[in-house]
């Protein structure tokens, strides 16, 4: 197996159904791994939890760096509303250099349509990031306590 670097992280904040005008509690911790350590536009799969509503959902995604910010997928099944597809970007400088580099707009699916909207930041210090949430692993070793995602 290859050796790359993993990243670890959470998001948190808010979805919104568009049928129902309350903002749920939502976030989701991540663990990304690549063996193209240097490659930015490479998509890093993760593996994680998704949490809405107090309750917890493994997740899988996607998560691609791009020069102006990094662009997340996750998919999770709520016992209730069915498999959800979250989806968004960071935009850097958008709505404020520091806002920007922390907080992500998404929008919430269901079978193909969009059903709602979500916002979520990373809410750790940014200046202690690079030294919790990225290290070096073995491929098998990078996904820790999220494993096999069913």
């Amino acid at each position: 197996m290859a050796i790359g670097l993993v990243m670890k992280e959470t998001m948190s904040g808010w979805l919104k159904l568009d049928e129902d005008a309350r903002e749920r509690d939502f976030s989701f911790s991540l663990r990304a791994f690549t063996p193209k350590i240097f490659s930015t536009r490479t998509p890093r799969p993760f593996r994680g939890m998704a949490c809405l509503d107090g309750g917890e959902y493994p997740c899988e995604g996607e998560l691609t760096l791009y020069t102006d910010g990094p662009h997340y997928w996750l998919d999770f099944r709520h016992p209730e509303l069915g498999m959800l597809h979250v989806e968004g970007k960071k935009t850097y400088g958008k709505g404020g250099l520091l806002h920007s580099l922390v907080t992500c707009p998404m929008e919430v699916f269901r079978d193909g349509r969009k059903i709602g909207e979500a916002e979520v930041a990373y809410r750790d210090s940014m200046v202690t990031f690079p030294f919790k949430a990225l290290r070096l692993a073995r491929e098998e070793n990078a996904f820790g306590e999220y494993g096999e995602i069913q």
